[in-house]
């Protein structure tokens, strides 16, 4: 029968030599990391049965961390252990599967008392720990199943939690919904993700392009038209509006809709009837309009180009997506999985990425965003010679791009520059993120809000 295999992780290196040590006599087979990125490697690489986790990694949310790895490694059995224990950790531990919740203690009771747990944990769950027919597919080499994520998001950045918490929150409501970004943000996901999260999650789930057609035959894929209702209509046509009718309508692009056409959709808005095209009979349908754009829509109101009037009836609630450059910790967890669906595509054995190709990846500006991301993973897969893939592997625009980097601002240090431009800085360092910029201010979250009130500052405005 195999060994059993744990992994340790905790920043403290001196606790990690003393749980290895303290294992090793167990005939247990004991991996040790210092960092959430090295367990997460040591993760791919090793079909681990038992982690042995410090949530409370420095500059880690704890929290996010276990969900990630509870996500990511369902088979792998989870003990937390931390210097800092909180009620509320423990009680989310728990909900998420967590097998114990442990104080760490340096004494040699408590590190005996620890061992046994140990112990009475892989006897008691032999199914998954220590099998001799391990149910985790990395142990055939096949890389684990995708992350579920929010309704298929990914993501551990403060913005797209608190968008997940909005779309929780307005789900069982009507509203529509306005959904800004730049493109290749994911905002067909977030859409999806508002359609999901909802009472018609069952229902019709209907997309549009409305960039992609001319003015006659956008309006024949919203409406629909009846036979012979203009040259070449030889039969009658079910538009998006009806095939969508009790469910969720994604308009994406809606900034260019033609101004004739914009007039139509918000009489349907507004009554929630139409005729198709060449038609006469009024069809009514139910449906939540979820719209998105890449558009300022306002400056568009501005010129003439949209209607002030449509734009307060799709926007009843705005999400505005951060760009991938304002979400540098979910390059690599995006990246991961990107490699995990490719490599299975393409039937290849792929474990990770070296250290140079991640920090590469981190360093880049990603102007395509997630879409471009996930297309320089694919294109690393195809064309990769080992397991892991490395910088080398890397589309050349990636390597040779420059990295900026912004040094790093304290009230307390620079008091001789304005306070405005101070929290600016902290903002444009860590792309609107309120948590980061207010602990790199050495701030709380709701001083920091003051001061965003006091000052007028946009934080999704700030690039």
């Amino acid at each position: 029968m195999p060994r059993a295999k744990i992994l340790v992780i905790d920043s403290d290196a001196t606790w990690t030599l003393t749980l290895s040590e303290l294992l090793i006599p167990d005939n247990y087979e004991v991996f040790s990391a210092n960092s959430a990125p090295d367990a997460f490697l040591l993760l791919e690489v090793h079909s681990i049965d038992l982690l042995i986790a410090e949530v409370n990694l420095p500059g880690v949310d704890g929290t996010a961390l276990l969900e990630q790895l509870r996500q990511m490694f369902p088979q792998s059995g989870i003990l937390i252990h931390t210097a800092k224990p909180s009620i509320s950790q423990a009680v989310h531990a728990t909900r998420l599967g967590v097998l114990d919740y442990i104080e760490k203690c340096h004494e040699a009771v408590a590190l005996s008392t620890l061992r046994d747990k140990i112990r009475r944990t892989i006897q008691q769950h032999g199914t998954y720990v220590g099998s001799s027919q391990p149910a985790d597919p990395r142990s055939r080499g096949v890389l684990a199943s995708p992350v579920q994520g929010f309704y298929g998001i990914l993501s551990q950045n403060d913005r797209m939690r608190d968008i997940f918490e909005l779309i929780q929150t307005i789900a069982d409501s009507t509203a529509n919904v306005l959904i800004h970004g730049e493109t290749g943000t994911g905002k067909e996901l977030v859409a999806r993700a508002v359609h999901e999260a909802s009472v018609r999650h069952g229902k019709p789930f209907v997309t549009l392009d409305c960039s992609a057609l001319a003015r006659e035959l956008l309006e024949s894929e919203l409406f629909g038209h009846e036979k012979g209702a203009f040259t070449g209509a030889t039969d009658r046509h079910i538009g998006r509006f009806e095939r969508a009718n009790g469910g969720t309508f994604f308009l994406d692009e809606v900034a260019n809709i033609d101004l004739n056409v914009q007039a139509k959709l918000l009489r349907v808005l507004q009554s929630r009837n139409f005729e198709r095209v060449g038609g006469t009979k009024p069809i009514s349908v139910d449906v939540r309009i979820v719209s998105a754009t890449n558009k300022p829509l306002e400056e568009l109101i501005g010129a003439g180009n949209f209607r002030e009037d449509l734009y307060h009836r799709l926007n009843v609630v705005q999400i505005d997506l951060p760009p991938l450059r304002h979400r540098s910790e979910d390059i690599p967890l995006l990246a991961m999985e990107f490699l995990r669906r490719f490599a299975r595509q393409n039937s290849k054995d792929m474990r990770g990425f070296t250290d140079t190709a991640i920090a590469t990846l981190n360093g880049y500006h990603w102007p395509g965003n997630v879409r471009e991301l996930e297309n320089v993973i694919l294109q690393a897969v195809v064309l990769a010679k080992s397991a892991l893939i490395d910088r080398s592997d890397l589309p050349k625009r990636i390597l040779d791009a420059p990295v900026q980097e912004t040094p790093a601002v304290t009230l307390a240090g620079q008091l001789g520059e304005p306070e405005k431009q101070i929290v600016l800085n902290a903002l444009r360092q860590h792309g609107g993120n309120i948590k980061r910029a207010a602990a790199m201010l050495d701030i709380s979250r709701t001083t920091l809000y003051a001061k965003l009130k006091k000052y007028d500052i946009d934080p999704d405005a700030v690039r």
